[in-house]
């Protein structure tokens, strides 16, 4: 759901009409946290102050509908330059002027390496607004490269995402690894090809791993 940067009243009304239509249905599956996804490729020559001041707008709206229903947004930046939020500090910066509980970040390993997010932002942020985690890994490629895609995504630990680093600014944010939901987000082509279980059986294996390696308090 792209959520930001609808220039028209008539876009942004589309916007939440979509999410009220939607409502019934997260209820229905029992989805306490749905995530939404900055606009790319805008016409405008928008700097960070207008994209966030319009961020911030167009959250509150959201959460003003999911909130009464028990429902969480997630800002998930995205790191590619097309987007117009691709990195965390920007992400955070937003949803600290939102201020609502109801209101969080869903970091994603690959965006976060992908755009090169700092890890000392991460470590000095409030981690309680880290409300949904995307684990993966990726191939070693320039930073910002227009070809550090999706498809360069890899389970979680086989790549060169500097996961110590990660996982000591996450435990410094005092983000809670117990509490928060996780997904495991690779849409690397070959994975494709392996069968049901053998996707579920490999998943399981690297995440668990990973998370005993990395994100299991000591």
């Amino acid at each position: 759901m792209f959520f930001n940067w609808r220039r028209s009243r008539a876009d942004r009304q589309e916007l939440l009409d979509e999410v009220r239509r939607l409502i019934p249905v997260f209820n229905s599956i029992d989805l306490k946290t749905i995530a939404v996804i900055p606009s790319a490729n805008i016409a405008e020559h928008a700097t960070v102050g207008e994209i966030e001041d319009d961020a911030v707008v167009m959250l509150n709206k959201i959460a003003d509908l999911c909130e009464p229903h028990g429902i969480s947004v997630a800002l998930e930046f995205i790191g590619s330059g097309a987007f117009t939020i691709n990195r965390f500090d920007t992400a955070y910066d937003i949803v600290s002027t939102v201020n609502r509980t109801s209101v969080g970040i869903a970091l994603d390993v690959f965006h976060f390496h992908a755009m090169g997010s700092d890890c000392k932002d991460l470590a000095e942020s409030d981690g309680r607004k880290i409300i949904n985690l995307h684990l993966n890994d990726v191939e070693h490629l320039p930073i910002g490269a227009p070809y550090l895609t999706d498809e360069k995504r890899l389970w979680p630990g086989d790549g060169c995402v500097d996961k110590a680093r990660l996982a000591e600014a996450l435990h410094a944010s005092g983000f809670d690894t117990s509490t928060v939901p996780a997904a495991v987000e690779v849409f690397r082509p070959e994975y494709y090809e392996l069968s049901v279980d053998e996707n579920v059986s490999t998943a399981y294996r690297k995440t668990k791993s990973f998370v005993e390696q990395y994100l299991t308090e000591q």
